[in-house]
């Protein structure tokens, strides 16, 4: 996927015009994938509103025409969009909801993503222990599937939980998720590991390698127009 790489634009184009094709046709279940790559892109890009605009139009779509297998992948990704953007109480009744529907019929054509968005959602809504158990299981589901975007997706992921937390396996995740997303050419991923990295230095009072990691995610969140994550990285260097 190109939001993947960083390369939103291209992402959210081709995702708007899928949209507008399928309006066009009136088919609403080409509509429900158009509607999912381009929340997810707006979403990976940190677009909190626009995310979440286009992720609840899709919910009402599954729901509205039973479309069983979309609805707890829009659910989740709509409750990780809440999530960041501090809305707790509306993200953790969906994830929930999205959960329990993947372990009753699990489907892996987007491997961990629910799992992924519930890891999170707990962590948002301060969480830990849920949010490290979402996690762990995603990072294990993904390496049994090989799937490896997922795979670095879950480490990242368990980098910010374990720092958050206080666990010293932080640094070790991160830099696990930042060798394997680098590979894959995550973009916005390892931009994701090296704020993580950042933050983690800076809490442990190594001033001049937080530096040096959130001036790169700083530069890289600035490339690609991630401005949901600048503020976030700026945030941070001003305290560091």
């Amino acid at each position: 996927m190109l939001s993947q790489l960083g390369r939103f634009d291209e992402a959210i184009g081709h995702a708007e015009a899928a949209v507008q094709i399928a309006e066009a046709a009136d088919h609403p279940v080409t509509l429900y994938w158009g509607l999912f790559a381009l929340g997810r892109a707006h979403l990976h890009r940190g677009d909190l509103p626009r995310a979440t605009q286009v992720l609840e139009r899709g919910l009402d779509l599954c729901r509205t025409w039973r479309i069983v297998v979309a609805t707890p992948i829009f659910a989740a990704a709509l409750g990780a969009g809440y999530a960041l953007a501090g809305r707790a109480d509306e993200a953790l009744p969906l994830v929930a909801s999205a959960v329990g529907h993947f372990r009753s019929r699990q489907t892996h054509t987007r491997p961990a993503f629910i799992l992924l968005c519930a890891g999170v959602t707990y962590l948002s809504a301060g969480r830990i222990d849920e949010a490290a158990s979402h996690t762990r299981e995603a990072l294990a589901l993904a390496r049994r599937l090989g799937a490896r975007a997922s795979e670095a997706h879950a480490l990242c992921l368990a980098g910010d939980v374990a720092s958050t937390g206080g666990a010293e396996d932080a640094e070790g995740y991160y830099r696990e998720a930042l060798a394997l997303g680098g590979e894959l050419g995550m973009r916005p991923l390892v931009s994701h590991c090296h704020l993580g990295l950042g933050k983690l230095y800076a809490r442990t009072g190594k001033r001049a390698r937080a530096q040096e990691h959130l001036r790169t995610a700083t530069t890289m969140y600035r490339d690609m127009d991630m401005r949901f994550w600048l503020e976030q990285a700026d945030a941070e260097m001003r305290q560091s």
